[in-house]
């Protein structure tokens, strides 16, 4: 089977997207996929999966927010930011969640001391605070790049492509789920 290029998967994710969210399509039809286009998207590592999906969104916010020429060059590397931003934090909390889950789990056998898990949570709550201000200043950022009407059109374009974000991924993930229980013996 020969690979596909990046183009060519940023190609599948766009149909992928637009199946998930076009206008027009049922709710029934958004639930699955094409069943060839999933597959594709399993093979994928999880990290290009994500930057792919990052491509669809700012091709997605120019038309979407209405951007000319000027000031899509502008918004570009200002999303880019924000989407690397809040990726990075979001990585950053599932690390922290992983540890105390690993911390508290009963079945394990860490003994773990107060001090220890109080600590655990007094950085939890330092980087959850740092990750508000952070997304806060990438927003702004994007912000200055859009007029009034743009600001309140990209809130509502960043959680409806957060969403489609998270069904296709949740699709992908079904896909690879369905591969796997497909190989092993019954």
């Amino acid at each position: 089977k020969k690979p596909m290029t990046r183009v060519a998967r940023l190609v599948v994710l766009i149909g992928f997207c637009g199946a998930i969210g076009a206008p027009g399509v049922t709710a029934a039809q958004r639930q699955q996929l094409p069943a060839e286009e999933s597959q594709q998207a399993a093979g994928l590592p999880l990290r290009e999966v994500q930057q792919l999906l990052d491509g669809y969104a700012v091709i997605q916010g120019q038309e979407f927010l209405g951007l000319n020429d000027t000031q899509f060059g502008q918004f570009l590397p200002k999303f880019k930011a924000l989407l690397e931003t809040r990726r990075r934090n979001e990585m950053e909390r599932l690390r922290s969640l992983m540890e105390l889950n690993r911390m508290t789990n009963p079945r394990g056998n860490a003994q773990v001391s107060d001090n220890d898990l109080r600590e655990r949570l007094r950085l939890l709550r330092e980087a959850e605070s740092r990750t508000a201000s952070e997304l806060q200043k990438a927003r702004d950022a994007v912000d200055q790049t859009l007029d009034l009407r743009q600001q309140a059109r990209f809130r509502v374009f960043e959680e409806q492509i957060e969403r489609r974000k998270l069904q296709l991924l949740m699709q992908v993930r079904q896909t690879r789920a369905n591969r796997l229980g497909a190989r092993s013996p019954q």
